[in-house]
């Protein structure tokens, strides 16, 4: 089997690897996101996936729109052996199918519709629930005990597409964005290797979504984790574990100077313990064993490492040496 294989962000590089290393289909190409920004110093980075491409010594696209009208005529002229041929689309050396994992563009009909057996998207949600780009994300937020991953054929609306096959995961209650990844990337590489073949033999059928269901999540802002402690602390716990990874969760102190400093909250857990200290709703406190606290909505949570701006990551021990003067200040 010949495939290409569309992928940008780091869900998607345990399924690359896993098709690499326990298939025997041909990977002629994998498309991704063009080199961005990232870190503090702005240095221009390769995305997760191109990255493990080049390891595993994939020939690499990275357009910067995949809906024009080169990204088409590259395509629709691939190989699984791009440094030897260049084959036409409708030959028979063509890729069979396209894969995509966490692209992060959508693909237009005139590319998704060029394989024979079409494109196929390896979601992590149960569709029709969660579509969009952030299922993730949305069923930490939510404080789900279970998500799941869908198999689908791409068509021309997000997530919209008959689905394949779909699996449960378990949600557990401290799991953060990056533990659930990565139950989520394990399981469609799996669902992948075991489900596709059977889908190319005609031994699965798709079926379409229950439109009546569907939800959509949206594209995840520096503002979603900003802490509002008028809620309980169970969902303000929710919040941090679902923008762990960006754009983690953080409040605002005000210094001597009554001037607001960033405040972000590295490691936390929900205190819903009867005995806490008293204090309203924001409030920062202490106990005697300098356990550190924010009262909440309903409950506390209890901070166990975090970082004021322009320094480093501290202890709530740490922190209480040298800005123990916050206490019973009313975070904002």
């Amino acid at each position: 089997m010949k495939i290409v294989f569309f992928g940008t962000s780091e869900f998607a590089v345990p399924i690359l690897k896993a098709i690499k290393e326990k298939t025997d289909w041909e990977i002629g190409l994998v498309v991704s996101e063009s080199a961005k920004p990232a870190g503090r110093s702005n240095k221009i980075t390769d995305s997760p996936v191109a990255s493990a491409a080049k390891d595993l010594g994939i020939d690499i696209y990275t357009p910067v729109s995949i809906s024009g009208k080169k990204a088409f005529d590259t395509l629709s002229n691939i190989g699984s052996n791009l440094h030897s041929q260049t084959l036409e689309y409708g030959s028979g050396d063509f890729p069979d199918v396209f894969i995509v994992a966490a692209y992060g563009q959508l693909i237009p009909d005139s590319i998704y519709n060029l394989p024979k057996f079409k494109t196929i998207n390896i979601h992590p949600s149960l569709l029709p629930k969660f579509r969009g780009p952030s299922p993730i994300q949305t069923a930490l937020f939510e404080g789900l005990k279970e998500t799941g991953v869908s198999l689908m054929l791409i068509d021309e609306k997000m997530d919209h597409g008959p689905v394949l096959s779909q699996e449960k995961v378990k949600i557990a209650d401290e799991d953060n964005y990056r533990e659930l990844e990565n139950k989520l990337s394990d399981l469609g590489s799996k669902m992948l290797i075991r489900d596709l073949p059977r889908y190319i033999n005609g031994d699965i059928k798709s079926v379409p979504q229950n439109e009546s269901g569907a939800t959509y999540t949206h594209l995840i802002k520096k503002e979603d984790g900003r802490a509002d402690w008028n809620k309980p602390a169970q969902e303000i716990y929710n919040q941090w574990r679902a923008f762990s990874k960006w754009p983690g969760l953080f409040t605002f102190f005000k210094n001597r100077n009554g001037q607001s400093v960033r405040l972000k909250l590295i490691e936390i857990s929900p205190h819903l313990g009867a005995k806490l200290p008293s204090g309203k709703d924001g409030s920062i406190m202490a106990d005697d064993k300098k356990n550190l606290f924010v009262i909440c909505g309903s409950g506390a949570i209890n901070i166990k490492k975090l970082q004021p701006e322009n320094s480093k990551i501290q202890t709530a021990d740490e922190f209480l040496n040298g800005y123990g003067y916050v206490i019973g200040q009313k975070l904002s």
